[in-house]
């Protein structure tokens, strides 16, 4: 009796361990040198592909587990990730801070004529400051896309076996190609087309996020016109229910 007892306490304990571990985390995201909040982020939960976006007020739930990867971008900022500890499991409300692109681009002059976009300027930049202090990984180079959207990266100028550096160069590129979803699939643009404002707007955006790929494959705002209609359509019906 009392080795039962024994295995079902130390049954509950490992439960309630377990329980801890993983969950739910509420956030909210805030401009590092204004302390003012940041809506419409996109924060990615890397281990399980999730990604959610921080309401009109800064704020993100998101599902989590201990030693999860979280990556945060939002248009005109530098990404940031955050590795799930115990401590951060513990906190009511976790603060992550972005900071603003710096834009020390002297080599690139944003015209109305310049080939470069507002993405890919803010890309070199987020490029820059990602790998400037990396002396194990080099600078990617960077050319125009075929497809004239967003940019190419030559592989061959900084490709290496070593796992750490591979490893370090697919964050990057998981999360630049989420600060492209961002610019691409904005609240200006949704709105525009669909009228939705406030929480509706950021649980329309939420649910229907496209994926990287297929907004590389459709370059023109008329294919992301016809996208937005079709999901609006299910939107509504399901809201109506």
């Amino acid at each position: 009796m009392k080795r039962l007892l024994l295995i079902l306490t130390l049954l509950i304990i490992l439960k309630t361990a377990n329980a801890q571990q993983k969950g739910n985390i509420i956030g909210v995201v805030k401009d590092s040198v204004t302390n003012a909040i940041i809506e419409f982020a996109g924060i990615t939960n890397i281990n399980k592909k999730a990604t959610v976006m921080s309401n009109t007020k800064g704020y993100f739930k998101i599902d989590i587990a201990k030693n999860n990867l979280l990556s945060i971008a939002a248009v005109a900022y530098n990404f940031d990730t955050i590795r799930i500890t115990d401590e951060a499991l513990q906190l009511d409300t976790l603060v992550v801070f972005l900071h603003p692109l710096a834009k020390r681009l002297a080599d690139v002059i944003v015209t109305s004529r310049s080939r470069f976009t507002q993405y890919q300027v803010d890309s070199i930049e987020r490029r820059r400051d990602f790998f400037v202090n990396r002396s194990d990984v080099k600078l990617p180079v960077v050319s125009l896309a075929n497809s004239g959207v967003g940019m190419g990266i030559n592989l061959d100028h900084f490709y290496n076996r070593e796992k750490r550096k591979r490893s370090a160069l697919d964050l990057f590129y998981d999360i630049e190609n989420q600060s492209y979803t961002n610019y691409r699939f904005t609240p200006d643009i949704i709105n525009k087309y669909t009228n939705l404002e406030g929480e509706n707007l950021v649980n329309f955006m939420q649910q229907n996020r496209p994926a990287y790929s297929w907004l590389r494959g459709h370059p023109n705002e008329e294919d992301l016109l016809y996208y937005i209609n079709d999901k609006l359509k299910s939107y509504n019906k399901k809201n109506k229910k």
